[in-house]
């Protein structure tokens, strides 16, 4: 069994828990899966994933203990995307994969697309302070420092290339002057306000 989560408007809660998720009612939209379309509604790897409806009092947290064959996981940020470009929507489909194939960090917010009707025996509210913890704090940390030490690997000075774009972000916004001169690679970034110095190592490729 894997575990996921499902946030569910607070005057629905216990409907849904006596009577379980029937999919023909719960169903979000319709997922091409192998050589069909498949209906599914959304659920989490992580309660976190959606702050706006972790703090929310309007919704409540429940706990979903699933068969690994009724769940897939994909990108459901190229799925936002792809609503407008259709060929982005084509990379979330190719996303979808079996939930025992997904690695933590792979996708910034992971959907589980669960295709089946959840009986009230799989269903449990979720208890922060009793519940197993949550061994991340949320899949776009994860995510976010998995890229960033993939390109570490690749690009040595990538710490300097990410403060070089930041810093001169700031001084687009008025918040920072620049020094800096063609050919050398030292660079000073001084605040307007503090008058603190940030010095870097602009790459010069």
């Amino acid at each position: 069994m894997v575990e996921v989560y499902y946030y569910v408007p607070q005057d629905k809660v216990e409907n849904a828990i006596e009577c379980g998720l029937k999919l023909s009612e719960w169903y979000e939209k319709e997922v091409h899966m192998g050589l069909e379309n498949r209906k599914c509604f959304s659920a989490l790897l992580n309660p976190k994933d959606d702050m706006d409806k972790y703090k929310s009092s309007a919704y409540r947290c429940i706990k979903l203990e699933l068969y690994p064959r009724y769940c897939f996981v994909a990108d459901k940020y190229l799925y936002e995307i792809g609503l407008n470009h259709p060929e982005v929507m084509k990379l979330y489909v190719e996303s979808v994969m079996p939930i025992e194939n997904y690695t933590f960090g792979l996708y910034r917010l992971p959907e589980c697309l669960v295709t089946s009707t959840v009986i009230p025996e799989q269903i449990s509210l979720l208890d922060r302070r009793l519940d197993s913890p949550i061994l991340f704090n949320s899949s776009e940390e994860l995510y976010i420092n998995n890229v960033i030490e993939e390109f570490k690997q690749e690009y040595d000075d990538l710490n300097d290339r990410l403060l070089y774009c930041f810093l001169k972000g700031r001084v687009t916004d008025g918040e920072l002057d620049v020094v800096e001169e063609e050919g050398n690679s030292l660079v000073a970034f001084i605040d307007k306000k503090t008058g603190r110095a940030f010095t870097i190592k602009k790459p010069l490729k």
